[in-house]
């Protein structure tokens, strides 16, 4: 086992790891690269629709479940709720988002895109993620973009059940 620090080239270098540790260690950094770099070139992207990489997390987390809390937004967006406040006033005034009563809690805001994600500036932010994903996806077929999404849904729910104190699920 090395202390070294993983290779900053985002190429790949040689063979995976004969060791398993080293190889679950270089999965890890591979996941946090691949997650990085794919974070950065499509918040590149969207900039060409005038969106900056926090106001584009939020409304990630908005097409994926609408109607968060403010607390919600901020815990996932993992911005601070002074900022993300401000940043919702902005992206309330452009008219994208919309802040609607809590049915149960009248002291509670929604936070729900604006006229959903069938908008045409849903439409836009969805083209430029798609070129994207065409450049990032290109030598990938579906069967094996199927079967990374299973794997990493399964790390993500060996991490949840870690977190909640509970012995994760081996099958």
């Amino acid at each position: 086992m090395t202390n070294q620090m993983p290779p900053t080239n985002p190429v790949l270098s040689g063979p995976p790891p004969a060791d398993f540790f080293e190889l679950q260690s270089e999965v890890g950094w591979l996941i946090y690269d691949v997650s990085r770099m794919l974070f950065r070139a499509v918040e590149n992207k969207v900039k060409e629709a005038g969106i900056t990489s926090q106001q584009w997390r939020v409304l990630i987390q908005l097409a994926r479940e609408d109607g968060h809390t403010q607390s919600q937004l901020s815990e996932e967006s993992e911005i601070a709720p002074a900022p993300l406040g401000r940043l919702l006033d902005r992206l309330e005034e452009q008219n994208i988002i919309e802040r609607r009563p809590d049915p149960s809690d009248r002291r509670v805001k929604r936070i729900c895109l604006a006229g959903g994600e069938q908008g045409p500036f849903f439409e836009r932010l969805k083209q430029l993620g798609m070129q994207q994903f065409e450049t990032v996806y290109k030598s990938v077929n579906k069967a094996d973009i199927q079967e990374l999404y299973r794997l990493l849904q399964k790390l993500k729910s060996n991490m949840l059940e870690g977190a909640a104190g509970n012995p994760p699920v081996n099958d």
